[in-house]
């Protein structure tokens, strides 16, 4: 009990140290508790939008037979499933918006998030329709309205061909489902249409014979388990079979996050600042009680009780330093939360949080308690009562008389400093540690951006671009190729758009097949197919994924880099089939590079036969072609130019006319925008504005990786500034702590110095040089350490490029932005520090401070 009341009357009597300590306490706890809080509750909101936005429901089945269907629903561990039945695909031929078409259930739609506006089709030639879909359409008031509709069906045959199974019917609208606007707002994931008809409707085309639906879980905890079993059982695969794949998106964005690299080595970083700072300002409590506890152990007290009295300090610390870290922390978490993820999140507080905010500040008090306590049991009674703070005067007699004042003052503020080397070095090993991690975050980012917005860096996809810095282009998932369009307006328009150099409108369609036995396959991309089959159960019968562009003459000029044999298709064929330039690699997730050739050992003159998506007698059809390879592109076009990501094989590219003269379409369905450096951003703005009456309408290019990312992406820098500037304001704390200890240890220094003719004014710009200088020393060591690493990276990620194809790699870089910045907050730091003490330097007469402990 005496300990203890020790402990806590030494905490009175130094309660300018008390406070300071327990600042730190409470900065360090408030940081942990607060990301943990911002974090989780960040993410339990995205994944509670997710369930409002796409379902519910745990688990979803799609493309599953029936018998499989009533396998999987017998299941003892489903609480409720609604199945509804695959039928076909319904396209509108005028804005080219394509909807998938099932037959109504109630249950189905309601578990997908959906409500209903009219009534149930309840007859044949009824349908209900995603509102989002009649306004792509541009049809107004769309209840009960007949509207013309081709019905489209992309099968495979008996013996495993591509077939395409089309015819028009009109039908009623007597009912529209809709979701909140936010669904179809976002940017991250393509967005699936859907309408309904009747069961027992009667479709003029070959329709699907499989089932899709929802299932809920008597647990949820059990999905993962649940998926693995019944993928074994019905044979099945992950397309087929699968969890609610947004919110288990949004669940796995939440995990990653958790134990991410730098989220890790963030949480050792503050634990590490935070022990070194409170070691500081313990270590100066000390050296203030070491007379005292050499006059208490004089009068009897042993070392175990001098022990238990700081083990009582530190508790006391822990405690006090925790709680009131984590109310602040809670505060602090409702704000950043708002600034983070926005006003619609919620805050959740996790039993977690609180055990980590415990584990710092035990760590990180424990471990700087220890090495005083140590210390003071090192200690003998004489040298304990002898101790002072006092230092070691150092002469300088080689200083010239004729010396300048500002270089004086400096040359004080220097000697000053190394005074307690310790302390010193702790302290610049500390802001080297945070200064190091700041400059290589930021930096990291600020390189990410910049790269991507030049197709350097940021995803193969990114990278795929080449000179083409955005697209406009249909929606894969609701729009149809052969049938949506961009008219001459909008290509107009974006052609005159602010930031725009020029664009390059064509023709794209990736429902091609290339028709190929496998003999001539290489070997490479075999390797690639059978993956695939292992992953996927995806296999194909002698018809290969085939991307199809059809491009003008200025746009064949503009690539005439990029043959590899051959010449260009520039003149209109004369001979017995099309000629056309051949893109005969692609990317293989088995090699990882561009290397990969589809077929094996193909010439200059080659006949191949293709099947592309044609508009005929009103019905979209495959037709079979034969096409003469007149060139042949080099490998870094397909990792390069042009983007890659709807290419799944080879890739064909036609002279316009041809493509139009055989595929019947006659407008164009793809835009290429070429931006003015600087301007991706503000372009991809502009375009997403003056895109916004087209249906089903994307944009895509450069920095399409960061739509998948979305918000999480956008969530973790907010997160990893904050992270990095309250980890900073620790720093601050024990350099304010420092100067003002330091400043009332050498008031008779000072007060000699004002003696002799010093001003006030010199005094305080030596002390703000003094406190400068931690953090200038230490941003230049952390500077030169941030700058090697990041360039280090840079030459590996550099290295990985050329492997995988690409030509175009990022250049070394020094992060001069993120450098200035660590500066420019240690300079204020300074001029802080030493202003929060000025009570110290201007409230004591010269006399006053001279006379004191004289």
């Amino acid at each position: 009990m005496i300990t203890f009341k020790l402990a806590i009357s030494y905490m009175k009597k130094q309660k300018g140290k008390t406070i300071a300590l327990l600042s730190c306490i409470v900065l360090a706890v408030m940081l942990t508790f607060s990301m943990i809080v911002i974090r989780d509750s960040g993410y339990d909101s995205q994944i509670k939008e997710a369930k409002d936005l796409h379902g519910d429901y745990h688990v979803r089945f799609d493309r599953l037979e029936k018998d499989k269907v009533q396998d999987l629903t017998n299941e003892k561990d489903i609480s409720k499933s609604n199945t509804s039945k695959e039928l076909c695909e319904i396209v509108d031929k005028k804005s080219g918006v394509k909807l998938d078409l099932n037959s109504f259930d109630k249950g189905f739609i309601s578990s997908l998030g959906y409500k209903l506006d009219g009534r149930e089709p309840i007859k044949d030639g009824e349908i209900i329709i995603e509102k989002e879909a009649a306004s792509h359409m541009g049809i107004s008031k769309p209840l009960n309205k007949s509207i013309d509709l081709m019905l489209l069906n992309n099968y495979l045959d008996d013996n495993g061909i591509n077939q395409i199974d089309s015819a028009n019917k009109t039908l009623k609208i007597v009912g529209m489902i809709e979701k909140p606007d936010k669904y179809y707002d976002t940017s991250s994931y393509s967005c699936t249409l859907r309408a309904f008809v009747h069961k027992d409707s009667k479709l003029p085309i070959k329709v699907k014979d499989t089932y899709t639906g929802t299932i809920y879980l008597k647990s949820e905890k059990n999905v993962s388990q649940f998926i693995t079993k019944m993928t074994k059982k019905l044979d099945t695969n992950i397309f087929e079979l699968h969890e609610n794949a947004e919110v288990d998106l949004a669940k796995s964005h939440k995990e990653i996050s958790k134990y991410s690299k730098e989220n890790i080595i963030n949480s050792v970083l503050l634990v590490v600042i935070s022990t070194i700072v409170i070691y500081n300002i313990f270590n100066i409590i000390f050296q203030d009680m070491t007379s005292q506890i050499g006059l208490i152990k004089s009068i009897g007290m042993s070392n175990k009780k001098v022990k238990k009295m700081f083990i009582n300090m530190s508790f006391i610390y822990i405690i006090l330093g925790t709680l009131i870290g984590i109310v602040f922390g809670m505060i602090f978490s409702y704000f950043g939360l708002r600034v983070v993820y926005g006003y619609s999140s919620m805050l959740t507080i996790q039993i977690s949080s609180i055990i980590c905010s415990f584990a710092v500040s035990i760590i990180s008090v424990s471990l700087s308690s220890f090495v005083v306590i140590k210390k003071s049991m090192k200690m003998s009674i004489v040298e304990a009562i002898r101790a002072s703070d006092k230092y070691e005067k150092k002469s300088k007699n080689n200083k010239k008389r004729d010396e300048k004042s500002k270089n004086l003052l400096i040359s004080i503020a220097t000697r000053n400093l190394w005074r307690n080397k310790p302390r010193t070095i702790l302290t610049i090993l500390a802001i080297t540690f945070v200064g190091t991690m700041f400059i290589l975050n930021l930096g990291a980012k600020s390189l990410l951006k910049k790269n991507m917005a030049e197709g350097i860096m940021g995803g193969s996809w990114s990278m795929s671009y080449g000179s083409v810095d955005k697209t406009v282009e249909g929606d894969a998932e609701s729009s149809e190729c052969l049938f949506y369009k961009l008219d001459n307006n909008l290509i107009k328009k974006v052609n005159d758009m602010k930031g725009v150099r020029y664009v390059e409108p064509h023709f794209n369609n990736f429902w091609g097949h290339i028709l190929l036995s496998k003999d001539k396959l290489s070997k490479a991309y075999q390797d690639e197919l059978d993956r695939k089959n292992d992953s996927y159960q995806v296999e194909h019968n002698n018809e290969y994924p085939l991307l199809i562009r059809g491009y003008s003459d200025d746009m064949l000029k503009q690539r005439q880099g990029f043959i590899e044999k051959g010449e260009n298709i520039l003149s209109p064929t004369s001979g017995e089939y099309k000629k056309v330039i051949l893109v005969n690699n692609t990317n293989s997730q088995v090699t990882h590079s561009f290397d990969a050739k589809i077929i094996d050992d193909v010439k200059i003159g080659d006949i191949i036969e293709i099947k592309l998506p044609v508009y005929r007698d009103s019905v979209e059809k495959y037709e079979n072609f034969k096409v003469e390879v007149g060139a042949i592109m080099k490998e870094s076009y397909a990792a390069g130019q042009d983007g890659n990501t709807q290419a799944q094989g080879s890739q064909i590219i036609f002279r316009e006319n041809d493509y139009k003269e055989l595929t019947g379409q006659k407008e164009y369905n793809k835009l290429f925008v070429m931006a003015e450096k600087g301007q991706l951003y503000s372009v991809e703005r502009r375009l997403e504005e003056s895109t916004n009456d087209y249906g089903s309408t994307v944009i895509k290019g450069k920095g399409e990786e960061l739509k998948l990312r979305g918000s999480q992406q956008s969530s973790e820098e907010k997160l990893s500034v904050i992270y990095q500037f309250l980890t900073i304001l620790i720093l601050a704390v024990n350099i304010i702590f420092i100067m003002r200890s330091n400043i009332i240890a050498r008031k008779k220094e000072l007060g000699t110095l004002r003696a002799i003719g010093m001003s006030t004014k010199s005094i305080k710009k030596i002390l703000i040089i003094e406190s400068q200088l931690y953090g200038m020393i230490a941003s230049i060591i952390g500077s030169v350490i941030a700058t090697i690493n990041h360039n280090y990276h840079i030459a590996k990620m550099n290295e990985k490029f050329l492997a995988g194809g690409y030509t175009r790699i990022a250049k070394y870089d020094i992060p001069w932005t993120q450098i200035i910045i660590l500066f420019a907050i240690f300079i204020v730091m300074g001029f802080i520090s030493v202003y929060v003490s000025k009570d110290k330097i201007e409230g004591t007469s010269i006399t006053e401070v001279i006379s004191e402990n004289s």
